[in-house]
């Protein structure tokens, strides 16, 4: 049983405790002047540490500053551009996975709670339908509530999680059926935070655009030309170098239709453009710097689903991977940040990657990255064919101390399928030259062999 209560203070506490007021204002003008540093508590062994400021021999939480700032500016008094200025310089100094709880119940209790109700309330809470009250009575609501919750939207998409455009699509709804078109226009323009020149850049043959509220870049190339793939690649760059979404689609057209020579891949734009781009060795250090940019763990292709879903950077990686060894540490990288919960589309790639470079030394690391990257590498008949040969096997064997053991059944089980899983390689074993089975013998741990 916990003893001692946590000292830290919430915005409950300044309710039940006036006097303490002052304290948060400091804080608030800390946050605003850029003199708050982020803190953990100092709380009780029992309890967690949490972010907080130090103040007037408080700690105050993160959230808590929020949300007492946010309802000093509530009702007619609400003023957006102080709000948001606030918010930005909270999201700097204590980042967006503190406060964006607090914004989102902000639009609940703001603009969803007084003026919808829940159809399935008490019956389906996991399928909650929001539909607005039919005597309430919405148009005096001000433009700058309107903004301020758009722009909590933007920001889900801008800095939150790849599945955050769930919050952002429902607040635009909850704004649109209270009779704003903002939402709208933030679809078509774009939030306008983006320098112009990182968002838009057009010539007689290059046209590149990019809406950070869609998550969607367009890029037309309509001549093929090395210097027309390099200005669409640092366009990309450029616009990840700055505050774009992670998570994004990238729409594509140019007269040719190149594909990657890897069975199993989407056709689709993205695809195309790096196809296309890495045919110039001159932009090979373009495509991979675009490729680390755009990496990023748990973030997506939103034009793409299901088997075919892909880490950003996925093509470039693809592209330059399958032009020479010397990207294996670029493809090893990418490998270890693939959501291997969700991601498979990789083992495309390691199949045509062994296809083309054998069982060799880069060939072997890939192949036992690509078998820890994602839940199941399936068997391909390639690479049974291709280690059964002494050097191949040799490096197998010697990898096996450096894996854990769920990597290794996963490696064995994409050479051998399920003789490896169920029979321990018998079958194998049973069809390996003589001068082999030792070797298969000791992967698959049949029995002690000297080697």
């Amino acid at each position: 049983m916990k003893k001692n209560k946590p000292n830290y203070l919430l915005f409950e506490d300044l309710r039940r405790r006036p006097a303490l007021k002052p304290s948060f204002d400091a804080c608030a003008a800390s946050v605003l002047d850029g003199g708050a540093r982020v803190e953990q508590t100092r709380a009780p062994a029992e309890y967690s540490p949490n972010p907080c400021f130090r103040v007037h021999g408080h700690e105050i939480l993160v959230e808590a500053v929020l949300e007492y700032y946010l309802s000093q500016l509530s009702g007619t008094s609400f003023d957006y551009e102080k709000a948001r200025a606030f918010t930005e310089a909270l999201r700097r100094t204590a980042g967006w996975e503190r406060i964006y709880y607090t914004l989102q119940r902000w639009v609940e209790r703001t603009l969803r709670d007084p003026y919808f109700y829940d159809e399935n309330y008490g019956e389906d809470r996991w399928n909650q339908k929001w539909t607005l009250k039919p005597d309430e009575k919405h148009g005096f609501i001000t433009e700058d509530f309107f903004r301020f919750a758009c722009y909590i939207a933007v920001c889900f998409t801008r800095y939150g999680e790849s599945w955050d455009n769930i919050n952002t699509n429902k607040i635009f709804d909850y704004v649109t059926r209270l009779g704003s078109d903002l939402p709208a226009r933030l679809k078509e323009q774009g939030s306008g935070e983006l320098p112009k020149e990182v968002t838009d850049y057009e010539d007689e043959e290059v046209s590149c655009k990019a809406n950070d509220v869609s998550a969607v870049i367009r890029i037309v190339v309509r001549c093929e030309t090395e210097e027309n793939y390099r200005k669409a690649l640092r366009f990309l760059t450029e616009l990840l170098s700055q505050e774009f979404p992670r998570s994004y689609s990238i729409e594509f057209e140019s007269p040719e239709e190149n594909y990657l020579p890897i069975k199993g891949l989407p056709r689709k734009g993205v695809h195309r453009l790096f196809a296309n781009a890495v045919r110039y060795s001159g932009l090979h250090g373009d495509v991979e710097r675009y490729a680390r940019l755009a990496m990023r763990e748990f973030e997506w292709y939103t034009d793409l689903e299901n088997e075919d879903c892909a880490m950003p950077g996925t093509f470039a990686v693809f592209a330059l991977g399958l032009r020479g060894k010397k990207y294996v540490s670029l493809i090893c990288d990418y490998l270890e940040l693939c959501d291997d919960e969700h991601s498979g589309i990789q083992g495309n790639f390691v199949a045509a990657y062994i296809g083309k470079y054998g069982f060799s030394e880069v060939g072997m690391k890939v192949f036992l990255a690509g078998a820890a990257s994602m839940q199941e590498l399936l068997p391909n008949e390639c690479y049974g064919a291709v280690v059964a040969d002494e050097d191949a096997l040799r490096r197998l064997l010697a990898a096996k101390d450096g894996l854990q053991e769920y990597h290794w059944r996963a490696a064995l089980y994409a050479l051998w399928g399920d003789d490896a899983v169920y029979e321990k390689g018998a079958r194998t074993i049973e069809k390996a030259p003589p001068h082999l089975k030792p070797l298969y013998e000791a992967i698959f741990e049949r029995e002690r062999v000297k080697l």
